[in-house]
C-alpha cells in the first residue's frame, strides 16, 4: 500500500457512514461503515464511480489504492504457528487442558465439516484457512495493524477489526462461559492465532508500506517480499534443525488483557523498526525503498534469533493468557453474544 493510501486511511469511514450508513444508495449496493476500505480491496467500476461522486474520495487516492492493493497478509506460516501452540499446550494448567479438549470436540473446519482437530497445534492456522475460504476482502486487516514505526501512534483500525482489536474481542467472547460452544470454539482459535499475528514485527509495525510490501531479492536470485520473508523463510530457518521449546515462569504474571494485548502489539511494533527495517542500509523513516531491495546473507543471519525469541513469546504468552482464561470464570457479558 502506498503512502498516500495509508494517511488516508482514515479519509473513507466517515464519509460513508454520514451519507449511507446501512441503507442503499442510488446505485444498487450498500455502503456499511462495516465494509471493507476502499484503499485494502479492488472496487467495482460502479464503486469506483460512487466512492468519486459521493464519498469525494480524491480519484489519485482511488488509482493508488488500485495499483498497490495486494491480498490479505498472513502472518508466520503455518510451522510458525504450530509452534506457538506447542510452547502453549506444553505450558497449559490441567484446568486450560481439559477446557481446550472440552472446546476442541466436534471442531468444524474453514468449510463446516467436521475437522476432526482435537489439539492446539492442529487448529493454529484455522483463522487462516477460513479467510482463503471466505470471498476476497472478507477478512481483510483482521491479522494486522499498521502501526506507524517512527511515530508514536497507533495505526488506523478499520471498523475496530485488526489485529490487537479482534483479539480483545475473542478474548471476551472465551471467557464468557455461559457462550454457546460453537462460539466458544471459534474463539478460542481466533486467540490461539491472533497471539501468534500480533508478535510478528510486520504485523504490528510499518513504514507506509503496506506492512513491509516492498520487493526483496535474496542471495541466489530469489524474489520474495520482505514481509513474506519474514513469514516464511526466516521462520523456517529459525525453526530448522532446532524445535522451539519454553518453559513458563509460574512467577511471570500477565497484566490486564487491554494493557498486555497493547503490550504485545506495541513492542512488536518496535521489533520492526529495530530488527526489520533499521538493519537495511540507508533506511530513513517514511522512505520508499527502491524495488527490489538486496538483503544480504547477513541480514537474514542477524534476523533469525529475533524470529525465534517471537515464537518462544508468543507461544509462553498464549499459555499464559489460555490458563488465565479458562482457568477462571466470568458473568456473561451481553456484548459479547
Amino acid at each position: 500500500m502506498s503512502r498516500w493510501c495509508s494517511n488516508q486511511l482514515s479519509y473513507a469511514p466517515k464519509e460513508a457512514s454520514i451519507i449511507a450508513g446501512n441503507k442503499k444508495s442510488l446505485y444498487g449496493f450498500f455502503i456499511s461503515p462495516h465494509a471493507p476500505h476502499p484503499c485494502m480491496t479492488s472496487p467495482s467500476p460502479v464503486i469506483l464511480f460512487v466512492m468519486i461522486s459521493l464519498l469525494k474520495i480524491p480519484p489519485v487516492l482511488l488509482v493508488s489504492c488500485l495499483l498497490t492493493v495486494s491480498l490479505p497478509a498472513s502472518a508466520w506460516n503455518k510451522n510458525g504457528h504450530t509452534a506457538i501452540a506447542i510452547i502453549a499446550e506444553a505450558n497449559f494448567t490441567p484446568t486450560a487442558r481439559a477446557q481446550v479438549d472440552a472446546l476442541l470436540k466436534d471442531d468444524l473446519d474453514a468449510y463446516n465439516r467436521p475437522s476432526g482437530r482435537t489439539t492446539l497445534p492442529e487448529i493454529a492456522s484455522w483463522a487462516d484457512e477460513i479467510r482463503n475460504a471466505a470471498p476476497k476482502g472478507k477478512y481483510v486487516g483482521w491479522h494486522t495493524r499498521s502501526n506507524p514505526i517512527c511515530k508514536d501512534k497507533l495505526g488506523v483500525c478499520w471498523a475496530n477489526r485488526c489485529v490487537d482489536k479482534n483479539l480483545l474481542r475473542y478474548i471476551r467472547v472465551l471467557k464468557d462461559k455461559h457462550a454457546n460452544h460453537r462460539r466458544r470454539n471459534e474463539a478460542l482459535k481466533w486467540v490461539v492465532h491472533l497471539v501468534g499475528d500480533i508478535h510478528q514485527p510486520l504485523h504490528s509495525g510499518s513504514n507506509y508500506d503496506g506492512t513491509g510490501n516492498i520487493d526483496a531479492l535474496l542471495e541466489g536470485g530469489k524474489h520474495t517480499t520482505l514481509h513474506k520473508l519474514w513469514d516464511a523463510d526466516l521462520l523456517n530457518a529459525a525453526l530448522k534443525d532446532n524445535p522451539v521449546t519454553a518453559k513458563l515462569d509460574a512467577t511471570e504474571k500477565l497484566p490486564p488483557y487491554p494493557i498486555a494485548v497493547r503490550m504485545w502489539m506495541l513492542e512488536a511494533r518496535d521489533l520492526s523498526r529495530t530488527e526489520v527495517y533499521a538493519p537495511l542500509p540507508g533506511f530513513q523513516c517514511g522512505k520508499d525503498f527502491s524495488e527490489p531491495y538486496a538483503l544480504d546473507k547477513t541480514y537474514q543471519e542477524h534476523s533469525v534469533p529475533v524470529v525465534r525469541k517471537q515464537i518462544e513469546r508468543a507461544g509462553l504468552r498464549l499459555a499464559q493468557l489460555l490458563n488465565e482464561i479458562l482457568d477462571a470464570s466470568e458473568t456473561p457479558n451481553p456484548l459479547t453474544r
